[in-house]
């Protein structure tokens, strides 16, 4: 290979952003890898309850002597949970602010790798505030639109939480 190709290539590789996609319902989404500290099997932690805790924290797990709050984006989304799919329930273990939180969601697919011009906003009426304020960017593979995450609303207790409004 010559110079010139690996100058042109290493180019391409820094124009690329890695995500790791999931499933939560039908839709896909996905989340910065490097907001990733480790995805962990759900079915393998217990989850504990947490009385009078914020309504999108489903419980608390434990991780090598941690205690990590668990929001279960199905619940967070509105979107019914499949108990079919429950054995390939993932968390996703994230830094948000400096405090570490994990994400359960359907099924993890992987890592994604994403042409940076190929990224766009999510359109505004999305990012307002209230439930759309979860999703930063959109990208589409193939057929389906993928949603990056916002994590710091995803996590956020006072923005839009579907469960307050079945009260």
């Amino acid at each position: 290979m010559t110079d010139a190709m690996a100058v042109e290539r290493s180019g391409a590789e820094a124009s690329m952003r890695k995500f790791a996609a999931f499933y939560v319902g039908p839709g896909v989404y996905a989340v910065d890898i490097m907001r990733i500290k480790e995805v962990v099997q759900a079915r393998e932690y217990v989850l504990r309850p947490v009385p009078r805790g914020p309504r999108i924290v489903e419980g608390v797990m434990q991780l090598r002597g941690v205690v990590i709050p668990v929001v279960d984006l199905r619940r967070r989304f509105g979107v019914e949970i499949d108990p079919a799919r429950e054995r390939l329930a993932k968390l996703i273990i994230v830094s948000v602010r400096g405090r570490i939180v994990a994400l359960k969601t359907d099924q993890v697919i992987g890592e994604i790798r994403v042409p940076a011009d190929e990224l766009r906003p999510a359109p505004s009426l999305l990012r307002e505030e209230g439930g759309g304020a979860f999703y930063s960017h959109v990208f589409n593979r193939g057929d389906t639109m993928v949603f990056v995450l916002n994590l710091e609303a995803i996590v956020d207790p006072t923005i839009d939480d579907p469960a307050s409004a079945e009260d």
